[in-house]
């Protein structure tokens, strides 16, 4: 079986008509990280390219690679971030609190439960939860936590097995949707799934953050779909499904938290129509406007690149702070390899030790770090952390310690 096709229809509307949006070239996919013995070994690549729907403007990917070879063993941990721990405990209150607390079954399934960071916060509540969790690896580590979890792909007739023995209050899906090459088939599984006064509730980026921020690096084989309200919207009525809230999140890098629900089981509030007018102030329904963000990421890897170069004119040790997917796709974008970059630091044990795709730096444990401060510079991959990595990197600046921001623009702190 082919590792690789391409789609020839739009995900949310099934229309044949696209406009090439951004050409990120050929890479590895951005998670594939390498051991050693895997340096000498060709790698594979695949275009990264985005395209406009040019009728309900939903913003994609068309070249697929199997979900299988991505996801079944995956070293993304949402353990391994404090930020995102902090943003689950949040999101588990608010849920609970609104949704939950005068129920007397509470059910709660997640898809794409990753090692049940999420889910083990409802436990406290005494919930009844499931989570689904294509990695063996982290479906296992989900276990060990005592969270019941399902080791399959989300699809329509996994949720008529579980809807046999139960349905769900809230269906909880984050950063999931965009994962998803058959929108059709998952949507039908949440309907299915989902009690007839439940509510669906996930997180998804902002198209319109990724336009206004030129955060091109979120674009990787994995993210088939970046969403804005005005192509959900039109999605979920057509499957009889309401948007009736959306909360913006700041985590990674801008996210919104969407709420759905069957048809007239909620009041819906003010922030639907507040998201669609602003969308279409920011031209999200022009096709001009992406092609001038396609202009703009284009000048932003030129600038990136000067500023490297200049960096390293003046004997500068040059490092990547966090071995993210996104830094990945950056990495192979801008052409910045092992020859620039001496390492990579990251917290999460499974990436220590392994080689970036494409770029093959080596990654290491933070606390191995030379301890040369004044001639560093940190480029930081994992930009989206940036507040809570320069306050807790306050030692390394206040020691000459640099860091090189690349998104939206360039700058040196």
């Amino acid at each position: 079986m082919s590792r690789y096709k391409f789609r020839k229809t739009c995900r949310l509307c099934s229309n044949r008509k696209f406009k090439l949006v951004l050409n990120l070239g050929h890479q590895p996919p951005s998670n594939s990280f390498l051991s050693k013995n895997q340096l000498k070994k060709p790698e594979q690549k695949f275009p990264l390219r985005l395209y406009l729907c040019k009728k309900c403007y939903h913003i994609q990917l068309l070249d697929v690679i199997d979900k299988k070879y991505l996801f079944s063993n995956y070293l993304y941990m949402t353990s391994a971030s404090k930020p995102i721990i902090d943003h689950f405990q949040e999101y588990v209150n608010a849920i609970y609190n609104k949704f939950l607390k005068n129920k007397q079954e509470k059910i709660v399934i997640e898809i794409g439960s990753n090692d049940g960071t999420l889910l083990r916060n409802f436990l406290k509540y005494d919930v009844n939860v499931l989570g689904i969790e294509p990695a063996k690896n982290l479906a296992r580590i989900s276990r060990k936590s005592k969270i019941k979890t399902e080791n399959s792909f989300f699809d329509y007739n996994l949720a008529k097995r579980i809807s046999n023995e139960k349905k769900a209050d809230v269906i909880i899906a984050n950063n999931i949707l965009g994962h998803v090459d058959n929108l059709r088939d998952f949507i039908r599984g949440i309907r299915i799934l989902l009690k007839e006064n439940g509510i669906f509730v996930f997180e998804v980026p902002h198209s319109l953050k990724l336009i206004k921020n030129l955060e091109f690096d979120t674009i990787y084989h994995e993210h088939l779909s970046y969403f804005s309200i005005i192509s959900l919207r039109r999605w979920l009525r057509k499957n009889q499904l309401e948007i009736f809230n959306i909360e913006k999140q700041d985590v990674h890098g801008g996210t919104i938290r969407v709420f759905v629900s069957k048809k007239n089981k909620f009041k819906k509030k003010n922030s639907v129509e507040d998201f669609i007018k602003q969308e279409k102030g920011n031209g999200l329904n022009n096709i001009q406007t992406y092609f001038k963000f396609s202009k703009d990421v284009e000048n932003l890897k030129f600038l990136l690149q000067k500023k490297i170069k200049i960096l390293k004119g003046k004997n500068k040790i040059i490092f990547g702070y966090g071995a993210s997917a996104k830094g990945n796709v950056l990495l192979n974008y801008c052409q910045i390899d092992n020859k620039i970059l001496d390492f990579i630091t990251d917290t999460t044990v499974l990436k220590q030790g392994k080689f970036t795709p494409g770029t093959k730096i080596p990654i290491i444990n933070p606390k191995n770090r030379p301890k040369k401060d004044p001639m560093m510079v940190g480029l930081l991959l994992a930009w989206n952390y940036k507040n809570a990595i320069i306050e807790n990197e306050k030692k390394y600046l206040k020691n000459g310690g640099k860091f090189l921001i690349p998104i939206p623009k360039p700058i040196l702190i």
